[in-house]
């Protein structure tokens, strides 16, 4: 069984993802009638004890699912949203990195002031979640993007959640991934994110 780890970034990404968990579980819920925790499901969840949250293996019932995320926003509002919606017991507060003030859609603050500050955070939440994996197959990246060239990785971002997370895109480049274990962004469009 593999599993893939998605990094939801910004605005732009934590909307699109919680569409996409929303869009996930209902697909669950359709083709897994028998209600077992099988691969398919923990290819994106994880199968905790109700009681005292401890992971569950693969071919039980499930109990309770729990994403393989780590939701990453300098401006907590949208964040706040998904843990105040339905989707609020499949995210753990360990895997939520938040701040108040925000970055004000400029990739400059974004990478400079909160990428170098929270760096260590999200590593940290990342590796974590990396952890919980018994087959880590990627780390699926949420988040806006434009056309800008970032020279020291080679990346087109532009957005302030693309400068908050490139620092750590470098760290996973350089120290986790293998030809095997690449990391993948989505590409959105600006209608997309509103």
């Amino acid at each position: 069984m593999t599993q893939a780890v998605v990094v939801q970034v910004g605005q732009c990404g934590n909307q699109i993802g919680c569409r996409f968990w929303d869009l996930a579980l209902r697909e669950y819920a359709q083709f897994n009638k028998s209600a077992l925790y099988d691969d398919a499901v923990g290819t994106f969840f994880r199968n905790v004890d109700s009681s005292d949250g401890t992971h569950l293996a693969a071919g039980g019932r499930i109990q309770l699912l729990k994403a393989r995320a780590v939701l990453v926003d300098m401006e907590e509002g949208v964040v706040s949203e998904i843990l105040q919606g339905p989707l609020r017991d499949v995210f753990h507060s360990t895997q939520l990195l938040t701040d108040v003030s925000g970055a004000g859609n400029n990739w400059a603050v974004g990478h400079m002031t909160y990428g170098s500050t929270y760096r260590e955070k999200i590593v940290d939440k990342l590796r974590k979640a990396a952890e919980q994996c018994d087959c880590l197959q990627s780390f699926f990246l949420l988040n806006s993007m434009g056309g800008v060239k970032i020279r020291r990785c080679s990346r087109p971002c532009s957005s302030a959640s693309a400068g908050v997370v490139d620092l750590q895109l470098c760290f996973l480049d350089e120290s986790v991934c293998t030809p095997s274990l690449a990391v993948r962004r989505s590409l959105t469009t600006k209608t997309t994110c509103q």
